[in-house]
């Protein structure tokens, strides 16, 4: 795999309310460099990406702020997280596993909304290792993937340090981000992941659930009441699983529930709504342990053409969004 190479100068700060120079190696980062060699595992070629980083800045930022048994509490919570997300081959999204354990840590108490948002903010902003201080990328990807954002592990370690250092002193304050917003990284890789701005009424995967755990689709409020059922299937056109109808709330959508976290489900996979005019409106999601969220409906094309039937696949009279066309090239959200 081809390694992204990263700049010999730091890249432009961007996401913070001041720039600053190359930070330098200081007697106060030498505990955060050390604790951050404690937990990160480096490549074979001694290089880390985006979405490791941030999940060590995270781990130091809650010991800073906890001390060694908070630290521990949010570890275990930690590894449940990526337990749970964890492929089939093997892959965990990093930066999603430690974002659910970060809401975890608040509502079970460890943190509180704005410990948890500025654990969140600061280790975003400081795990930048490109350009592009909206995302955070791993390291998988073929070559010229723009998707991969690594570096030298030393040089990422005072990188970070020294924002750190600088959140710390207060000559530096991250831009304060939602723990909760959705994570830009890997999504929109397949057709139907066209991604627009939209309120909180619209489609919603969201693979982990704040009240089960498990995996709850929301679908757009303008469907209230209109919705006979909805149903998964892999991207073959097999039914995996009828979800749960269980109530109308967050914006007027109506709640399907699942019996799996939306990890346990292949990527790529359709949801399939059937309305009550026998009409189907069917999405595609690209990951499946990633939040989505306002999305279009993918066409007949999109859904390789499978007839009308729940048990060979998805499709019959498909509802098209306004910006579904087969030739839409994906967004990255």
């Amino acid at each position: 795999m081809e390694i992204r190479k990263l700049s010999s100068q730091v890249p432009s700060q961007q996401g913070v309310t001041t720039s600053s120079t190359t930070p330098a190696q200081t007697s106060a980062n030498t505990g955060f460099t050390g604790f951050l060699k404690g937990v990160l595992t480096p490549d074979s070629a001694n290089k880390v990406n985006e979405e490791d980083l941030f999940s060590a800045i995270v781990q130091e930022r809650v010991k800073n702020a906890k001390g060694a048994d908070g630290l521990s509490k949010f570890q275990e919570t930690l590894t449940k997280a990526k337990d749970s997300m964890r492929k089939p081959n093997g892959h965990v999204p990093v930066e999603d596993a430690t974002k659910a354990a970060l809401v975890q840590a608040r509502e079970g108490g460890l943190l509180t909304k704005e410990e948890a948002d500025k654990i969140y903010s600061e280790a975003f902003a400081a795990a930048q290792l490109d350009d592009n201080k909206e995302v955070l990328y791993d390291g998988r990807g073929g070559a010229n993937d723009p998707t991969i954002a690594v570096a030298a592990m030393e040089q990422a370690l005072l990188l970070a340090g020294g924002m750190i250092d600088k959140f710390t002193s207060g000559s530096l304050t991250a831009t304060i981000r939602s723990v909760e917003e959705v994570s830009n990284s890997k999504m929109g890789t397949l057709p139907g992941q066209h991604s627009e701005s939209g309120g909180s009424g619209g489609f919603l995967y969201k693979p982990v659930s704040d009240n089960t755990g498990k995996l709850v689709v929301l679908m757009p409020s303008k469907l209230a009441g209109m919705i006979a059922g909805v149903k998964i299937y892999d991207p073959a056109g097999n039914l995996l699983e009828s979800g749960r109808y269980t109530g109308n709330g967050n914006g007027g959508r109506d709640h399907f529930r699942f019996k799996r976290t939306g990890a346990d489900y292949p990527d790529g996979l359709f949801v399939q709504a059937t309305l009550t005019t026998g009409d189907k409106v069917l999405y595609r999601i690209g990951e499946t342990s990633q939040r989505t969220e306002n999305i279009d409906p993918v066409t007949d094309k999109d859904s390789s053409g499978a007839e009308d039937s729940d048990t060979s696949g998805p499709g019959g009279t498909t509802t098209r969004g306004s910006n579904s066309s087969p030739d839409d090239a994906p967004d990255a959200l």
